[in-house]
């Protein structure tokens, strides 16, 4: 698993330069395992939003969605232009995406343990808001917020 993210540190490490290290960073440096060094990456979780709201957590091979995706008719895209998200009866939706790439059946019942590494990252992540809080998230249709 290699993110977007990543690229700042991995590339700061192969020209020698340093990473900030007075506020937490969302990248890794990855060098070791883009050039063949290491078998893996060096990246356990990644955590995806949707505005300012966690939308999912990548966790080794599990993706959990703390509200499911329901997926409507009209669009190219797998969800549509009006899918939308809805509460899971208080639990994470759970998929392991090397048996399911399309995230069709989830886990949950069969593999709950992996909300405790979920709450984790989620929870270690939140932490890190107190002293270093993100900036607002771009929206494209609330105005004057």
């Amino acid at each position: 698993m290699v993110s977007v993210h990543d690229w700042f540190p991995t590339l700061a490490g192969i020209v020698g330069a340093k990473v900030p290290g007075d506020r937490p960073m969302d990248g890794v440096d990855q060098a070791a395992f883009i050039t063949g060094r290491q078998s893996k990456s060096s990246r356990e979780s990644l955590i995806s939003f949707i505005g300012e709201e966690v939308a999912a957590v990548r966790w080794r091979q599990f993706r959990i969605y703390p509200k499911e995706f329901v997926q409507t008719t009209g669009n190219p895209a797998m969800y549509g232009l009006t899918g939308h998200r809805i509460e899971g009866n208080g639990f994470p939706a759970i998929f392991t995406i090397e048996a399911d790439a399309r995230e069709e059946v989830s886990i949950i019942g069969t593999n709950a343990w992996v909300i405790a590494p979920y709450l984790r990252v989620v929870g270690e992540y939140l932490k890190t808001l107190k002293a270093h809080p993100n900036p607002r998230a771009v929206n494209m249709t609330e105005f004057g917020r």
